[in-house]
């Protein structure tokens, strides 16, 4: 008995000290995805063979500084903008596609043209790790479906 009251102890004082005490299971769930995306997109070459100006693989953070928080550059300098309103401006037409497309449809594009790697699949828990991250970053951005990045 004693053990097992040790264990709990140790337990919620791990998650107190988390800040996750009294966190629902849903928002454990939601926060856990944010930080499986925010990894994903720091550390994952979806396959990708590209090399980056850097000399290291490419990931989305080759390109999009910060974490996305900022405004980025393409390996050859241009500019790009940062991804702190994406979840906020799709779906949204894309001139190059000919199409109105969703976020999931430019990670997938961005997976396949910018990393020439493999994209996750629409519904696949890494594409939903993903979204839920470049949702994260959108906290408190003004809707604005078919706006334009920032």
């Amino acid at each position: 008995m004693k053990k097992t009251i040790t264990k709990v102890a140790i337990s919620l004082a791990a998650l107190v000290a988390t800040g996750n005490a009294f966190a629902s299971p849903a928002s454990q769930a939601l926060e856990h995805a944010v930080q499986a995306g925010a990894h994903i997109f720091a550390t994952d070459t979806f396959g990708g063979h590209e090399q980056s100006f850097h000399g290291t693989r490419t990931t989305c953070a080759t390109c999009h500084v910060d974490g996305g928080r900022v405004m980025g550059h393409l390996p050859n300098g241009k500019k790009i903008p940062s991804l702190v309103n994406a979840v906020a401006i799709f779906p949204r037409y894309n001139p190059r596609m000919h199409k109105v497309i969703t976020l999931e449809t430019q990670i997938q594009a961005c997976v396949r043209n910018g990393l020439l790697g493999h994209a996750p699949a629409y519904g696949s828990q890494t594409m939903v790790d993903l979204v839920s991250y470049l949702g994260s970053l959108a906290h408190g951005q003004k809707v604005a479906i078919g706006g334009k990045p920032r």
